[in-house]
């Protein structure tokens, strides 16, 4: 089984999902290009670019009928790659990964590539910061004290940083960048479970038309959740994955 997260997170996000599903998976995170303890490059981040580092990566370890669970920027990538190379995966888990990118989208994004970074003296104070923030303060706890301990870097000035490039987010990376995955989705011969959150399955009307005429494709919702809903409920997601890779019916809401 292969994790891939999505912008501004890193594979260490996934910890308490590779927890929960080690015992029946051989679980593989992957921290993505400009991400993690990858290399930060200053380009190669539009979404071809980075499905054709997966696809290295898959072929360096020769993995072959892969699990693959997605989100948001991840889930893109994955699909991507499941459209040229139909032999690495065998179905595909989707968290949230955006349908439909356009310029405002993209415009949207890149503004995160010139936004003033946030800093910490120290992890209690990013762990502080992170449980009073009204998002994150939702994330399970076991998963807040796995990223302040995994994916924040001490700065030559001492401070600590979250780990992702800025080049990752800029405009001239995402200009022209834009996509539709609905096609994609309908080309695709294999399973495919699409989860979203409570707080944005609305935005996913679109996926309708697709559900009702693929016997393949589900959807499925979170509640209690926003967008990183793996991390406000990982036992869920992880009960999910686990349930649709045996072969059980999983859709509605949970």
């Amino acid at each position: 089984m292969l994790l891939l997260h999505g912008d501004m997170r890193t594979a260490r996000s996934w910890d308490a999902v590779a927890r929960d599903l080690c015992d029946q998976f051989h679980v593989l995170s992957l921290d993505s290009r400009g991400h993690g303890d990858s290399d930060w490059p200053t380009t190669g981040y539009n979404f071809a670019e980075r499905a054709k580092d997966l696809e290295a990566f898959c072929d360096a370890l020769n993995l072959r009928n892969v699990l693959g669970v997605g989100h948001s920027t991840g889930g893109v990538v994955m699909s991507l790659l499941a459209d040229t190379r139909r032999d690495i995966f065998e179905r595909l888990t989707l968290l949230e990964p955006m349908v439909t990118v356009n310029e405002k989208f993209q415009r949207m994004v890149s503004t995160r590539a010139t936004s003033p970074r946030r800093t910490w003296g120290s992890r209690p104070e990013l762990y502080d910061y992170l449980k009073a923030h009204r998002m994150t303060g939702r994330w399970r706890e076991d998963v807040i004290r796995d990223v302040v301990a995994h994916e924040a870097v001490k700065l030559p000035d001492g401070r600590l940083d979250m780990k992702w490039s800025p080049d990752s987010m800029k405009w001239s990376e995402r200009e022209g960048d834009y996509l539709d995955l609905k096609p994609i989705f309908r080309r695709l011969d294999i399973p495919i479970l699409f989860i979203s959150s409570e707080g944005r399955a609305d935005g996913f009307v679109e996926l309708d038309p697709v559900m009702a005429e693929l016997p393949d494709f589900s959807m499925l919702k979170i509640r209690n959740t926003e967008h990183n809903m793996y991390m406000n409920r990982p036992d869920a997601i992880s009960w999910a994955i686990n349930a649709f890779v045996q072969g059980q019916e999983v859709s509605g809401t949970i």
